[in-house]
């Protein structure tokens, strides 16, 4: 008979088997938790407890949607490790308040110090007003991975859903070299011009804005695709503080990339008072970089500051003008801000001069060295010293002493304090989850732009332009991407209290089009223009008044180009006999009162400097009858007139008829004095047959056009 014991083994055996099937079948960890890793339900949870084989970094790039640089953007370099998978993450507890704040996903980025890849982590965001955030992506090129650097986009407001990217042809060099005038305030910053599409690329100039609190003009610039170049005009967003939390980059081990089912959330922050002496550009790349970028290696590799130049290990504050000119859009911005505040001025150039020349210690690399830093200024020996940490008037302390400088990094619960500008509240799991799937479909806009832009390369390189005056030779290609609506709504604006200023260059791109094809319109105006004066005889009695102001500015400052206009004006004598028919048909009394209307004028002011003769004419004013210019229509036999000016009083003596004589002498006054000013023109002075046109008006005629005039009196008849 078995031993009992013995019975009892097939059972056991079974349910073993049994326990172990549901083991394996059970997942290894929810995909999207509602809570860290390792969290206990019921235990407090340690807010900086980070996975083992996690590195916080006080060093390294920027979210590219957090800031982007102004620089002209060149092929990003090509790494030969492929990148691994992008991690699931858990937004923090903590939000910053506001209707369209979003987790932005992290992505990964390539440390060439290292060679190895380090994950720039996800943040809350809140996105410039009207904008949709388009992912940059790893792209496997030749030889390796090439990474492609994500935009800010203005959707379509009438199809917001599939916004269309427009694929330039690559842009000419920038003409940039800074502003050509003075600032017209000391509240002005400057923009700098760029190339801009109208059928081909045209120069818009730069120009002067006027400074607006919280707000920062991010100006226009160029992201580079393989399939083309990404024009993205220039718009407003907001300051560093108020655009959300920025969290550390981390680098993970290969145990916890390979670990099923690992989500992270980032527990420490970039604190923002610490960029200010420590934040870098770099030539050709979109993203910035925060932290000890001060040794002699990376001026080579083309790091700079943010706030000035370096040359020979030399910082300059500030930034220059032709080819050493440079510019950053939050530098305009700061520094017009504090441009009365001396000691934040002062601060930033001592931090960088002294880091440059070794006399200021730099700021340290990773959250374990910056412990080591602070212990040795606190004289504290702690493991984890940044717990301790505080804020006092925005600058960082730990037993009373200033760590602002070298403590890049900062647990996520002194954000707040960190960034007063913004209410940072704590939210619920479900919030956190809803989030993290927000975030996922935002990434999945990036995969489709990945399939979308690889396809249209494949089909067609890089679209290339030498001359920006030549016509194009490739036309630019539109691709639409399909986003979610969830996404979309995030960019629709709800406070319209942070609606931005109007755009800086909202003339600019109407003014450039019109600027190239000006020349062509300008000579089909002008000879519409040419018949007006046809027509201006016609209407000479009601209309010459109102035309002299339009005919003398343009004539007078041009002294010698009117035998330039002698023969636009020779045609007139044509319509002068038909002018000329009207006054006999027409009483002088009709002309008469116009003069009388002058005699008040100025221009007997005029007379007197010439006037010899009688003081009446220095009563008429015949403004209009220098319009009409009879005289003008007989230039051929004035030069015997030209003594006439002389004997002008005795000629006129012998007409005046009781009432004529008034009118005799109006005529040939303004005549003269035209004439004296310009005695190159003899035609101005045969002004004295005009006043003998009641009498000999047939001598006139025979001399100036006699064909036309029996062409004309037909016509008027």
């Amino acid at each position: 008979m078995p031993h009992p014991r013995l019975r009892l083994f097939p059972a056991t055996l079974l349910g073993g088997l049994m326990l172990c099937v549901a083991i394996a079948c059970a997942p290894a960890q929810e995909p999207i938790p509602l809570r860290t890793p390792g969290e206990q339900p019921n235990a407090q949870p340690d807010p900086t407890a980070l996975p083992e084989g996690t590195e916080v970094l006080a060093k390294g790039p920027v979210h590219e949607a957090f800031a982007a640089t102004a620089e002209t953007p060149v092929a990003s370099p090509v790494v030969t490790k492929q990148p691994p998978e992008p991690i699931e993450e858990l937004p923090p507890d903590q939000k910053p308040e506001g209707d369209n704040v979003q987790w932005i996903p992290g992505y990964w980025g390539w440390d060439e110090d290292t060679e190895q890849f380090l994950w720039v982590s996800g943040f809350w965001r809140d996105p410039p007003p009207r904008r949709l955030w388009v992912p940059g992506s790893w792209r496997q090129v030749q030889g390796g991975w090439q990474w492609v650097a994500g935009f800010w986009q203005e959707p379509n407001r009438e199809q917001p859903t599939q916004p269309e990217i427009e694929y330039l042809p690559e842009p000419p060099v920038s003409l940039e070299a800074g502003p050509s005038v003075a600032a017209p305030t000391a509240t002005s910053f400057y923009v700098p011009g760029s190339w801009v599409w109208r059928n081909k690329y045209v120069w818009r100039p730069g120009v002067w804005i006027e400074y607006r609190p919280n707000w920062v003009w991010v100006p226009a610039h160029f992201c580079r695709t393989p399939v083309g170049f990404v024009f993205v005009d220039g718009y407003w967003d907001y300051t560093l503080a108020q655009r959300g939390v920025l969290y550390a980059p981390v680098t993970f081990s290969r145990t916890i990339l390979t670990r099923r089912g690992f989500v992270y959330t980032p527990v420490y922050v970039v604190s923002e008072p610490a960029l200010v002496g420590a934040l870098f550009v770099r030539r050709g790349r979109t993203h910035y970089y925060f932290g000890d970028y001060f040794e002699p290696r990376y001026v080579a590799r083309g790091y700079n500051p943010w706030a000035g130049r370096v040359v020979n290990a030399t910082f300059t504050i500030g930034f220059g003008a032709g080819r050493n000119w440079g510019y950053d859009p939050l530098w305009a911005h700061y520094a017009t801000a504090n441009r009365n505040n001396r000691a934040w001025n002062a601060r930033v150039n001592d931090l960088y001069t002294g880091r440059y020349a070794g006399k200021v210690a730099r700021p340290p690399v990773t959250l374990t060295q910056q412990n080591t830093v602070i212990n040795q200024i606190t004289q504290t020996n702690v493991t984890n010293v940044t717990n301790n940490v505080t804020v006092v008037n925005n600058n960082v302390t730990i037993n009373k002493q200033n760590v602002t400088d070298v403590a890049m990094v900062a647990p996520a619960r002194l954000a707040k304090d960190l960034q007063p500008e913004v209410r940072i509240r704590p939210i619920t799991a479900e919030v956190r989850k809803t989030e993290a799937q927000a975030a996922k479909l935002t990434r999945d806009v990036a995969v489709q732009r990945t399939k979308v832009e690889t396809a249209a390369a494949t089909s067609q390189p890089l679209p290339k332009i030498a001359d920006p005056k030549a016509p194009p030779t490739v036309q630019p290609r539109t691709l639409k991407l399909d986003v979610p609506k969830e996404v979309v709504a995030r960019t629709q604006m709800r406070d319209e209290k942070k609606a931005p200023p109007p755009p800086a260059f909202k003339a600019e791109p109407k003014v450039n089009p019109k600027l190239d094809p000006t020349p062509k319109v300008n000579p089909k105006v002008e000879p519409k223009t040419e018949p007006n004066p046809k027509a201006e005889p016609k209407t000479n009695p009601k209309t010459e008044p109102k035309m002299e102001p339009k005919v003398e500015p343009k004539t007078e400052p041009k002294m010698e180009p009117k035998p330039k206009t002698d023969p636009k004006i020779e045609p007139k004598p044509k319509t002068d006999p038909k002018v000329e028919p009207k006054p006999k048909l027409d009483p002088s009394p009709k002309v008469e009162p116009k003069p009388k209307e002058p005699l008040p004028d100025p221009k007997s002011k005029v007379e007197p400097k010439k006037g010899e003769p009688v003081p009446k004419p220095k009563e008429p004013v015949p403004l209009p009858t220098p319009k009409t210019e009879p005289p003008k229509v007989e230039p051929k036999a004035p030069l015997p007139p030209k003594v006439d000016p002389k004997p002008k009083d005795p000629t006129p003596q012998p007409k005046p008829k009781g009432e004529m004589p008034k009118v005799e002498p109006k005529v040939p006054v303004p005549q003269p004095p035209k004439v004296d000013p310009k005695p190159k023109d003899p035609a101005p002075v045969p002004a004295p047959q005009p006043k003998a046109p009641g009498s000999p008006p047939p001598k006139a005629e025979p001399k100036g056009p006699p064909a036309p005039q029996p062409k004309g009196e037909p016509k008027k008849d």
